[in-house]
């Protein structure tokens, strides 16, 4: 949005809001994705606590609490490749390199028999918003904002 390619766009927190107009839409629980044959999968749900001392695949800045409670943050962290795609994501999960916190609605569209999506029920919800530059004129970005708020 900030190179002018776009006007308006829907954004996965967190993200630097500087410079951009946010309006929230709507917020999605979040699941553990564990590889299909860790101790964890196929658990009704999982705390946050019982995922402590698993290596964590993406910035532990975006998990709400894990900071408070991961064991290789306080004992060494190894380090997290930069992944492109979920699907890359994915297939480091399914190697049993690590896991990761994604929202939901990845469950359905990410069906894979070598892993499991757990809910984290004392895991903050994922929040999406709508967001377009502060700096520019978007003449239909609030017309927009309350009709995807619906």
């Amino acid at each position: 949005m900030h190179d002018g390619r776009a006007d308006v766009s829907v954004v996965r927190h967190p993200i630097d809001p500087l410079g951009l107009v946010v309006r929230p839409l709507y917020t999605e629980p979040r699941v553990a994705v564990l590889p299909a044959d860790h101790r964890l999968a196929g658990k009704e749900a999982v705390a946050l606590f019982d995922l402590a001392a698993e290596h964590l695949l993406q910035d532990p800045g975006q998990v709400p609490g894990w900071r408070a409670v991961a064991t290789e943050l306080r004992t060494g962290r190894p380090a997290v490749p930069v992944f492109l795609s979920v699907e890359e994501k994915l297939e480091h999960v399914a190697a049993g390199r690590g896991v990761i916190f994604l929202p939901l609605s990845v469950m359905t569209f990410y069906t894979r028999p070598d892993i499991a999506y757990v809910p984290v029920p004392d895991l903050a919800p994922n929040e999406v918003s709508l967001a377009w530059p502060a700096d520019r004129q978007v003449p239909l970005a609030e017309e927009f904002a309350l009709l995807a708020a619906q």
